[in-house]
């Protein structure tokens, strides 16, 4: 295989490596390791030759500088990842030949070096990417299964990478497209596990086994085992008695784990290890629901993972409430017809007939937005508990179980009949107005929470991208994402709302891929307010972040005034500096009449009370500068 030609003498923008430079060299050291490793009579050894070990270590050194930038790896991957795995497949079908004798030659650890390369590439591009160049025929799926049993002995020992890398192999293997019965040969004398006590000796049986043995392990193993489970048990020869079987048992662990062990104490909660027994099953089910194609075999089983969804023990674990987030989403998926998805896509766009036309479109897009339904959806009844979760967790205390809840309800919205996905969007709308106060169109958030603002914000933003905020709900959200631009509450000597500036200002990207017409005419008689409060945040927040992000909104937007001017003043660098947005900036953006008086009302109402001392200070900088373009005010 040849190596794509690249210009050596390129420059990097920045530290940010743009492709592999250093690829000559790499591929010279992984010919001598591969060369060293595949020495059969080395095998025998307890470890790795230090030499060995000294290039490799080199070699994970090189690849954890390209973290940031993994795709310049790609040109040469398949070369590195065939030729690491072509030294270990013959290392594991030696190791599955002389496992079953009394004295087996071959140690468990010599490839230790190998297997610690192999995950450092799965690290820097991920394990689905590498997964494509591993070898997936019929014949390795014993040797590889017998191995990593093998390696399971004792799950002390520090081979973790090793245990990682078969288990991902496995996974790749559980998806050939032959019954695994039809290759199962009946091997019985395997080693003991003192874990196991299943007395199924068939693969198959032993294979998820297998899996549940690192379901509570932390770390890489245990997601490597999630994944393998996932793909084994979305298989078909497996749906009818193993898919069922394994998500009772999978609610039976969750169940039992989350049993405080002493029941006595006033704060009672879980133990680590109960804690990774959790998350370990419902890893699994989050996979395993994504995998599946029907949830036909899962109606027995709907009942008991709604009462393990909706458990009060998981508060004080964020990964937990995360997990069960993305479980409920994913079952909910599951359930509903991926087809409502497109039919509602093709619903909401226009042709361009329609974009050209004026009159006749305009009574168009409004008969559309008022009468048009989505074809005739069976949703099931728990839909809306599934929906309920979801939206009590956009109230989370943690932005990971937030976040995934909003993508959820997206997701879920798109599915469901017009009807009930505008019930949503209405439901996520009021939960900004909980705790408000509004006095004369003023709304007060002095007496809010802040995690309620940002999941709610990051929720319509996600149901706006998705073409799922209609007229009508459009004119009652606006006015509540634009007072969430300047949203901060202070607590004491701090401060707390960046990241709901930060949400708003994604409402605002998102508010520019609205494919609807009359949803875009109701946007566009509101573009001055938001342009003039996009604007006014770009250059006068406290938070760098916020500012840039701001800018991001306002430039996807073509119908504010001024757009393209206004734009090439606030762009990402010139909003980057604190001081050159506060002074500079706003100053050249103030003398367009449209955003005069907003800069001038924000400066004189926001950022000049500002509880930080250098705010305060840029903020009378700037009122200096913008003062003289209108004395009057």
């Amino acid at each position: 295989m040849s190596d794509p030609v690249q210009n050596d003498n390129a420059e990097d923008v920045g530290s940010v490596p743009s492709f592999f430079r250093e690829h000559a060299e790499f591929l010279h050291l992984l010919d001598e390791v591969a060369t060293s490793a595949s020495n059969v009579e080395s095998w025998t050894l307890p470890n790795a030759p230090e030499e060995e070990m000294r290039l490799i270590r080199e070699m994970k050194k090189t690849l954890d500088v390209y973290q940031e930038q993994p795709t310049c790896l790609d040109p040469y991957l398949e070369r590195i990842v065939s030729r690491l795995m072509s030294v270990v497949q013959e290392y594991v079908y030696a190791f599955h030949d002389t496992m079953y004798k009394p004295e087996s030659p071959i140690t468990v650890t010599r490839m230790d070096g190998i297997f610690d390369l192999l995950y450092t590439l799965c690290k820097v591009r991920g394990y689905k990417v590498i997964l494509r160049f591993f070898p997936h025929g019929v014949a390795d799926v014993e040797p590889v299964f017998a191995t990593l049993w093998r390696f399971s002995v004792d799950l002390e020992a520090s081979n973790w990478p090793a245990r990682y890398t078969l288990l991902i192999w496995l996974s790749l293997l559980a998806m050939i497209p032959f019954d695994i019965e039809s290759i199962d040969s009946g091997t019985t004398d395997l080693p003991a596990i003192a874990e196991l006590g299943t007395s199924d000796v068939s693969l198959m049986g032993r294979w998820v086994e297998l899996g549940k043995l690192f379901l509570c392990k932390p770390g890489c193993e245990m997601e490597g085992a999630a994944v393998m489970l996932s793909r084994l048990l979305s298989r078909r020869d497996s749906a009818a008695v193993l898919r069922p079987e394994f998500i009772e048992w999978a609610a039976r662990e969750i169940t039992n784990a989350a049993r405080p062990i002493d029941t006595t104490a006033v704060n009672a909660g879980l133990q680590i290890g109960s804690v990774l027994r959790i998350n370990g099953a419902l890893r699994v089910l989050c996979h395993l629901f994504s995998a599946m194609d029907s949830h036909a075999t899962l109606d027995a089983q709907i009942p008991m993972l709604l009462d393990i969804f909706q458990m009060d023990a998981f508060d004080q674990h964020s990964i937990t409430r995360k997990l069960i987030s993305k479980a409920v989403q994913r079952l909910a998926l599951l359930m509903l017809p991926a087809t409502n998805a497109e039919m509602g896509r093709a619903y909401a766009r226009p042709s361009l007939r329609e974009n050209l036309s004026n009159n006749a479109g305009a009574a168009s897009d409004s008969m559309r937005d008022d009468e048009a339904e989505s074809p005739d959806v069976e949703v099931p009844l728990e839909m809306e508990a599934f929906v309920g979760i979801l939206l009590q967790k956009l109230h989370d205390k943690d932005t990971i179980v937030r976040w995934s809840a909003a993508k959820g309800i997206g997701r879920i919205s798109e599915r469901l009949p017009m009807a009930l996905a505008r019930e949503i969007v209405l439901a996520v709308g009021d939960i900004l107005k909980d705790e408000t106060l509004v006095d004369n169109g003023l709304i007060d958030v002095a007496m809010t929470t802040e995690y309620s603002w940002h999941g709610a914000l990051l929720c319509l933003a996600e149901l706006s991208r998705r073409g799922m905020l209609y007229a009508q709900a459009l004119r009652q959200i606006v006015p509540w994402v634009v007072r969430g631009l300047t949203y901060e509450i202070q607590r004491g000597d701090y401060s707390v709302g960046s990241n709901v500036r930060d949400a708003a200002c994604y409402v605002m990207w998102s508010l520019a891929r609205i494919p609807n017409p009359s949803s875009k005419r109701v946007f566009a008689e509101m573009s001055v307010e938001m342009a003039t409060t996009l604007i006014s945040v770009a250059v006068f927040d406290r938070e760098s972040n916020v500012r840039r992000a701001a800018s991001a909104a306002f430039q996807e937007h073509s119908a504010f005034p001024h757009g393209i001017s206004v734009l090439q003043l606030a762009d990402f660098f010139s909003v980057g500096i604190m001081r050159n947005a506060f002074v500079v900036t706003s100053r050249k953006i103030a003398e367009f009449d449209e955003y005069k008086h907003p800069l001038l009302h924000h400066l004189c109402t926001v950022t000049v009370y500002h509880w930080d001392l250098k705010t305060r200070e840029l903020a009378v900088k700037a009122l200096r500068e913008l003062a003289p373009l209108s004395p009057a005010y």
